[in-house]
Protein backbone atom coordinates (compact mmCIF):
# COMPACT_ATOMS: atom_id res chain seq x y z
CA UNK A 1 0.00 0.00 0.00
CA UNK A 2 1.10 3.49 -0.66
CA UNK A 3 2.62 5.89 1.79
CA UNK A 4 -0.27 8.37 1.23
CA UNK A 5 -2.79 5.69 2.21
CA UNK A 6 -1.00 5.00 5.52
CA UNK A 7 -0.77 8.73 6.31
CA UNK A 8 -4.49 9.21 5.55
CA UNK A 9 -5.37 6.17 7.67
CA UNK A 10 -3.32 7.48 10.59
CA UNK A 11 -4.92 10.95 10.32
CA UNK A 12 -8.45 9.49 10.27
CA UNK A 13 -7.62 7.22 13.21
CA UNK A 14 -6.32 10.12 15.27
CA UNK A 15 -9.34 12.21 14.28
CA UNK A 16 -11.72 9.36 15.28
CA UNK A 17 -10.06 8.92 18.67
CA UNK A 18 -10.20 12.69 19.28
CA UNK A 19 -13.93 12.83 18.43
CA UNK A 20 -14.59 9.82 20.68
CA UNK A 21 -12.67 11.45 23.54
CA UNK A 22 -14.77 14.61 23.16
CA UNK A 23 -18.13 12.83 22.97
CA UNK A 24 -17.55 10.34 25.80
CA UNK A 25 -17.31 12.88 28.66
CA UNK A 26 -20.41 14.68 27.37
CA UNK A 27 -22.39 11.41 27.20
CA UNK A 28 -21.28 10.42 30.68
CA UNK A 29 -22.11 13.87 32.07
CA UNK A 30 -25.73 13.70 30.89
CA UNK A 31 -26.45 10.02 31.65
CA UNK A 32 -24.45 8.92 34.69
CA UNK A 33 -27.31 9.49 37.15
CA UNK A 34 -29.93 7.55 35.17
CA UNK A 35 -29.08 4.10 36.58
CA UNK A 36 -29.03 5.59 40.09
CA UNK A 37 -32.53 7.06 39.68
CA UNK A 38 -33.79 3.83 38.08
CA UNK A 39 -32.53 1.91 41.11
CA UNK A 40 -34.28 4.31 43.47
CA UNK A 41 -37.54 3.90 41.54
CA UNK A 42 -37.19 0.10 41.71
CA UNK A 43 -36.52 0.29 45.47
CA UNK A 44 -39.54 2.52 46.05
CA UNK A 45 -41.75 0.12 44.07
CA UNK A 46 -40.43 -2.81 46.10
CA UNK A 47 -41.21 -0.96 49.37
CA UNK A 48 -44.68 -0.09 48.07
CA UNK A 49 -45.45 -3.72 47.20
CA UNK A 50 -44.32 -5.06 50.56
CA UNK A 51 -46.33 -2.44 52.50
CA UNK A 52 -49.50 -2.70 50.44
CA UNK A 53 -49.58 -6.48 50.27
CA UNK A 54 -51.36 -6.73 53.63
CA UNK A 55 -53.47 -3.59 53.15
CA UNK A 56 -55.35 -4.36 49.92
CA UNK A 57 -58.94 -5.46 50.50
CA UNK A 58 -59.42 -9.15 49.74
CA UNK A 59 -62.24 -8.16 47.39
CA UNK A 60 -59.88 -6.20 45.12
CA UNK A 61 -57.73 -7.52 42.30
CA UNK A 62 -54.66 -6.16 40.57
CA UNK A 63 -55.14 -4.81 37.04
CA UNK A 64 -51.66 -3.31 36.45
CA UNK A 65 -48.61 -2.11 38.35
CA UNK A 66 -47.42 1.44 37.72
CA UNK A 67 -44.06 3.14 38.15
CA UNK A 68 -43.05 6.47 36.68
CA UNK A 69 -40.10 8.80 37.04
CA UNK A 70 -39.45 12.27 35.68
CA UNK A 71 -40.60 15.85 35.97
CA UNK A 72 -44.38 15.95 36.44
CA UNK A 73 -44.67 19.60 37.36
CA UNK A 74 -42.75 22.80 37.01
CA UNK A 75 -39.16 23.51 37.97
CA UNK A 76 -36.04 21.42 37.99
CA UNK A 77 -36.60 18.32 40.13
CA UNK A 78 -37.33 14.58 39.94
CA UNK A 79 -40.64 12.97 40.88
CA UNK A 80 -41.08 9.27 41.66
CA UNK A 81 -44.54 7.64 41.42
CA UNK A 82 -45.36 3.99 42.13
CA UNK A 83 -48.72 2.33 42.48
CA UNK A 84 -51.25 -0.22 41.34
CA UNK A 85 -54.39 -0.02 39.26
CA UNK A 86 -56.92 -2.27 40.99
CA UNK A 87 -60.61 -3.13 40.68
CA UNK A 88 -63.17 -4.01 43.33
CA UNK A 89 -66.89 -4.33 43.84
CA UNK A 90 -66.53 -2.43 47.14
CA UNK A 91 -67.88 1.11 47.29
CA UNK A 92 -65.55 4.07 46.82
CA UNK A 93 -66.01 5.06 50.44
CA UNK A 94 -65.08 1.59 51.70
CA UNK A 95 -61.98 1.59 49.50
CA UNK A 96 -60.97 5.04 50.74
CA UNK A 97 -61.31 3.82 54.33
CA UNK A 98 -59.27 0.69 53.59
CA UNK A 99 -56.32 2.80 52.44
CA UNK A 100 -56.70 5.69 54.89
CA UNK A 101 -53.56 6.62 56.83
CA UNK A 102 -51.30 4.16 55.00
CA UNK A 103 -47.73 5.26 54.34
CA UNK A 104 -44.95 3.45 52.52
CA UNK A 105 -41.19 3.82 52.58
CA UNK A 106 -39.57 5.86 49.89
CA UNK A 107 -36.28 4.81 48.34
CA UNK A 108 -34.56 6.38 51.35
CA UNK A 109 -34.99 3.85 54.15
CA UNK A 110 -36.86 5.68 56.92
CA UNK A 111 -38.58 8.43 54.91
CA UNK A 112 -42.30 7.71 54.68
CA UNK A 113 -44.55 8.86 51.84
CA UNK A 114 -48.32 8.87 52.03
CA UNK A 115 -50.55 6.86 49.75
CA UNK A 116 -53.46 8.29 47.85
CA UNK A 117 -56.33 6.81 45.87
CA UNK A 118 -57.92 8.08 42.66
CA UNK A 119 -60.77 6.39 40.84
CA UNK A 120 -60.48 6.13 37.06
CA UNK A 121 -63.85 7.81 36.52
CA UNK A 122 -62.65 10.98 38.30
CA UNK A 123 -61.74 14.15 36.39
CA UNK A 124 -58.05 13.91 37.30
CA UNK A 125 -57.64 11.18 34.68
CA UNK A 126 -58.39 13.73 31.95
CA UNK A 127 -55.28 15.76 32.87
CA UNK A 128 -51.58 15.18 32.16
CA UNK A 129 -49.81 12.99 33.28
CA UNK A 130 -52.69 10.94 34.71
CA UNK A 131 -54.44 10.52 31.34
CA UNK A 132 -51.24 9.15 29.77
CA UNK A 133 -50.72 6.74 32.65
CA UNK A 134 -54.29 5.47 32.40
CA UNK A 135 -53.82 4.86 28.67
CA UNK A 136 -50.40 3.26 29.20
CA UNK A 137 -51.31 0.89 32.03
CA UNK A 138 -55.01 0.25 31.29
CA UNK A 139 -55.37 0.72 27.53
CA UNK A 140 -58.61 -1.27 27.50
CA UNK A 141 -60.18 0.22 30.62
CA UNK A 142 -63.43 -1.69 30.85
CA UNK A 143 -65.10 -2.20 34.20
CA UNK A 144 -67.44 -4.99 35.11
CA UNK A 145 -70.88 -3.91 36.24
CA UNK A 146 -70.71 -1.99 39.51
CA UNK A 147 -66.95 -2.41 39.75
CA UNK A 148 -64.70 0.47 40.84
CA UNK A 149 -61.29 0.73 39.17
CA UNK A 150 -58.78 2.83 41.06
CA UNK A 151 -55.14 3.78 41.36
CA UNK A 152 -53.56 3.44 44.78
CA UNK A 153 -50.17 5.15 44.68
CA UNK A 154 -47.35 6.88 46.50
CA UNK A 155 -45.30 9.76 45.20
CA UNK A 156 -41.99 11.20 46.28
CA UNK A 157 -41.73 14.64 44.72
CA UNK A 158 -39.12 17.36 44.52
CA UNK A 159 -35.93 15.30 44.61
CA UNK A 160 -32.74 16.82 43.16
CA UNK A 161 -32.14 15.88 39.50
CA UNK A 162 -28.36 15.59 39.93
CA UNK A 163 -27.81 15.95 36.21
CA UNK A 164 -30.50 13.47 35.04
CA UNK A 165 -31.90 14.92 31.81
CA UNK A 166 -35.32 13.32 32.42
CA UNK A 167 -35.90 15.83 35.23
CA UNK A 168 -35.33 19.02 33.26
Amino acid sequence: MSRAYHIALRIFSIFGVAIFCLILPFAIAITWKMPFHNYQLWKMQKNFRSTMQSVHPAESHLRAEMKEFGLFGNSNHCDYMVGEFRSSHLSKEMLRRAYAAVATSSFIGNRLVETDIYFTDEDIFTDYPWSEWLEKYLPDNRNAAKENTYLIFSGDDGNPPDGDIRCH
